[in-house]
């Protein structure tokens, strides 16, 4: 190779090894790198629930405090899948310096956040809470709630509907049905049986059972058996053959009612998870919906659940982050109008948290278009000694009927009471006012108990606290989903299975809230 002649100095440069020992990790890490917000947070935080899920014995186990910081380092700087943090953990000098030079495989990672991770997550996150609160980077005082949808690790063409199996499912009754009549056109002793209504007429109102199908195999069987012409043989098997795919069916769709349970549908690939429209409002995917309260835009709780609708969710929300995931329940709650619900009002009320949940109609409210619309329920003036309304018509709408309505999906029961007016014939207002071409006369719903809770939250929200604490939540848990679908570039989880997706979005939560105790650092020693 030929010499490049230059008169320009350079520094030393040799790729062979010119020093007798390693360099010192300690020296390569900066003193303000994210990196050292991990070791510090969890070298603060009680690990014992963690630790205590190692029972001993056999070889030695890599230390799980390695493990957690390792992942919760990784998950800090976008990289989520096992097989990359343990490429990181060979090549990356911050990985390396954290985990002091340990250098788990893939597998190990995933199956210690699928294993260990996993059933002391919740505890886990406790620490870090305190931890946070220790360092008064969180109060515990007032906690800003929304939910946003997650894609799940699912195969987005397979998924199961639900009015899909229950419309198969019936077809393949139907199915049965058909063949049911062929065997009691074959099987004269049949009639015996059913008298004078044939099996279709009997059967046709109601469900194949599978008590139903084994009766006409085994008749069939018997027919088999005691046919002495190929023809009538032949005929019977392939009436058998179809009954016995029929059945097969139903089994199949059966399991498939059985796993959506109450939702829509389910994935194939990922069966906890749920179709869901996105953000965008244009895609259906497998997703999951991932509820999340803040505080100082630090995330101070996170669930995860199957239902799209954030209020449905809230209880069971409310429920896991307070008596499992916070050291003590928040002094006030604040969220949007898909959270003002008789049913979370009533959780808030119970729970003594104050409750700054918007209603539905809560902003319609302060328009004048509501205010001055005389059609409106709300606007009907009632009267408490009559226990009447009165229609923009001067005419009354007398109690008539009450019942209690349960919720499809949550099962709780609201009390409503029916109030109609019995001289709407001719009104001149009767186009503007009944809208319902089943009702002949104008009939309005009132859920008393709701209306006491929205009167509490209408003076609640448009107190001065109230006002602020509207403006707050905009910018408090909106910036932590922000953050961690924008910058964090987390939209889709890497897991299966509900468990698994919510040891992951706690990871993702408490990564996220390293990264904000490290903005915060670095601005006070700025």
């Amino acid at each position: 190779m030929a010499k490049i002649l230059t008169s320009a100095k350079f520094k030393s440069y040799n790729q062979q090894q010119s020093i007798l020992l390693p360099l010192n990790l300690e020296d390569l890490v900066e003193g303000t790198h994210l990196v050292r917000v991990v070791n510090k947070v969890v070298d603060g935080m009680d690990l014992t629930s963690l630790v205590s899920q190692y029972k001993g014995g056999g070889t030695t186990s890599y230390h799980p405090k390695m493990l957690l910081k390792v992942l919760l380092y990784g998950y800090s700087i976008k990289i989520y899948t096992g097989r990359k943090i343990a490429a990181a953990l060979r090549h990356d000098t911050h990985f390396m310096w954290i985990a002091a030079m340990n250098r788990p495989d893939f597998r190990t990672i995933n199956n210690f956040r699928s294993g260990k991770a996993k059933e002391t997550i919740e505890l886990i996150f406790k620490e870090m809470l305190e931890f946070l609160m220790e360092q008064q980077y969180i109060k515990m005082e007032n906690y800003f709630c929304d939910g946003s949808t997650f894609a799940a690790d699912g195969n987005r063409n397979k998924m199961v509907w639900k009015k899909n199996a229950e419309r198969y499912k019936a077809s393949a009754g139907q199915k049965c049905r058909e063949l049911f009549k062929e065997i009691d056109e074959l099987n004269a002793a049949e009639d015996k049986e059913y008298g004078n209504n044939n099996l279709e007429q009997s059967g046709e109102l109601s469900a194949v059972t599978e008590h139903d199908i084994d009766r006409h195999v085994q008749s069939l069987n018997k027919k088999i058996q005691d046919a002495s012409d190929k023809k009538t043989v032949r005929k019977c098997k392939s009436i058998k053959k179809k009954l016995e795919e029929a059945q097969s069916k139903i089994h199949t769709y059966e399991g498939q009612e059985k796993v959506a349970g109450k939702r829509s549908g389910y994935n194939k690939t990922d069966e906890d998870a749920t179709a869901m429209r996105m953000k965008n409002k244009v895609e259906t995917l497998p997703a999951y919906n991932v509820l999340a309260g803040s505080e100082g835009q630090f995330i101070t709780g996170v669930t995860v659940h199957q239902n799209p609708n954030d209020g449905v969710c809230f209880a069971e929300h409310i429920e896991q982050v307070t008596t499992m995931q916070q050291p003590f329940k928040p002094i006030n709650v604040i969220a949007d109008a898909a959270f003002g619900t008789e049913q979370n009002y009533e959780l808030a009320e119970t729970k003594g948290i104050g409750s700054f949940l918007k209603f539905p109609t809560f902003h319609a409210e302060e328009t004048k278009k509501y205010r001055e619309n005389p059609f409106l329920k709300d606007n009907f003036p009632y009267d408490p000694l009559t226990d009447t309304y009165t229609c923009p018509n001067k005419q009354l709408l007398v109690f008539t009927n009450s019942y209690h309505k349960t919720h499809k999906v949550t099962g709780y029961q609201s009390f409503i009471k029916e109030y109609a007016c019995a001289g709407c014939k001719g009104c001149p207002f009767y186009e503007k006012c009944c809208k319902s071409a089943k009702e002949a006369n104008r009939i309005i719903r009132v859920n008393e108990k709701l209306e006491n809770h929205k009167q509490k939250a209408r003076e609640k929200l448009k107190s001065e606290k109230g006002i602020q604490l509207r403006k707050q939540r905009g910018t408090e848990i909106e910036s932590c989903f922000g953050d961690i679908k924008h910058n964090m570039g987390f939209r889709r989880f890497h897991v299966r299975t509900k468990q698994k997706v919510k040891t992951e979005i706690t990871l993702v939560a408490m990564a996220h809230n390293l990264r904000k105790i490290h903005l915060q650092e670095l601005k006070k020693a700025a």
